[in-house]
């Protein structure tokens, strides 16, 4: 009985001491690797996404994909999932494993608009999308899959609404542009009201809606944090430090900015789930950033230490997983480090030379 109660204790210890040893260790990480390591982890999740995407059943998933995913697939044929069409569709336009969404095309034309003009320039950037959607009908079967978001803000800039109408953006409450926002937080993770400016310029290309521009305001600066060493134990009160004048104008809604706290609840031996991928069963499944963030936030507070893990659980959590694991990729990434990121999900990116390329000369700005 008595080694009983000790095992017991032993157990409940490292459960509560983990964030604490993780934390030790995150100092031997240099910034450049927090950096690469967060705009690559947000291209692994997205391609990791792009063959097992919007699965809601995960039965269905397993039978499509296998036990438990573990790298890039290509999009299925005939999946017996909810939106096999979208799979079918993704084939047939010769999307395969390692290749990156629509979203993930977006996050490129960033990360090349950055590098070429030497920092974020909302117009140079509002230009190159401009040239994307010359490419697409306004149709979600269009490109490699348009989601709501991109239709709607294609919608708006063929009726004439220009970039800099607050209106040129989509009401939907999806989380595209905080995935793209991870480049922003690359650039200025030193200056959290200045990143907080800039994602918000960025993320009103896209969305009109504050909810979802709060959320996506919010995501960029727990990256921001993470590659500036912030531990997570201490990321709300870093949000919170923050001019509240800043954040009142730029993350309007105070519950939505300061939800990183949530994934603490993976620390308490009450709340910490045994197969953590089922967090997404309890957040939800769906597209919406309210629903992929928290789930997200868990998961990166539960494995500190272990991008794949976290990746992979957003992965086969199931539901729009891409965005899941993307938003997770670029939180992980920024944590371990690119040199924590598993040599198989660099080298498994198709482009991966040029992508890596792009990352480091990203990283290279900030230390000038």
């Amino acid at each position: 009985m008595k080694k009983l109660l000790i095992s017991f204790l032993i157990a409940h210890l490292l459960v509560i001491t983990a964030p604490v040893e993780a934390a030790s260790s995150e100092s031997e990480i240099s910034q450049r690797d927090r950096i690469m390591g967060a705009i690559m982890g947000v291209f692994v999740g997205d391609a990791l996404g792009v063959g097992t995407h919007w699965y809601y059943d995960l039965d269905n998933l397993k039978k499509d994909n296998g036990e438990w995913i573990t790298d890039y697939q290509d999009p299925k044929l005939n999946s017996i999932g909810r939106h096999a069409n979208v799979h079918k569709y993704r084939y047939e336009q010769g999307i395969r494993a390692g290749d990156l969404s629509q979203t993930g095309q977006l996050y490129t034309l960033l990360l090349e608009s950055v590098v070429e003009q030497g920092g974020y320039d909302r117009n140079d950037f509002a230009a190159r999308v401009d040239g994307l959607f010359e490419t697409l009908n306004g149709k979600n079967f269009s490109g490699r899959y348009t989601d709501q978001a991109i239709r709607e803000t294609w919608a708006n800039r063929q009726a004439g609404i220009a970039w800099d109408d607050p209106k040129v953006g989509s009401n939907a409450d999806t989380s595209e542009a905080a995935q793209m926002n991870t480049a922003l937080a690359a650039l200025f993770f030193d200056d959290p009201e200045e990143l907080a400016r800039n994602a918000y310029s960025n993320t009103k290309l896209f969305y009109s809606n504050d909810f979802p521009i709060t959320h996506s305001v919010a995501y960029s600066l727990v990256v921001g944090g993470l590659i500036n060493g912030v531990p997570l134990a201490d990321m709300e009160q870093h949000i919170r430090a923050i001019d509240p004048r800043v954040m009142a104008r730029y993350a309007p809604f105070p519950d939505s900015r300061h939800q990183v706290y949530v994934g603490q609840t993976a620390w308490d031996p009450d709340t910490r789930l045994a197969s953590p991928h089922l967090i997404a069963k309890l957040y939800g499944q769906h597209c919406e950033i309210q629903q992929l963030l928290p789930a997200a936030y868990y998961l990166v507070h539960y494995y500190q230490d272990d991008f794949e893990s976290a990746v992979l659980s957003a992965i086969n959590g199931g539901g729009n997983n891409m965005a899941r694991a993307s938003v997770t990729g670029g939180m992980s990434g920024a944590m371990v480090g690119l040199s924590g990121i598993p040599e198989r999900f660099i080298k498994g990116l198709n482009n991966h030379e040029e992508l890596l390329e792009l990352a480091g000369k990203v990283a290279d700005l900030t230390q000038n």
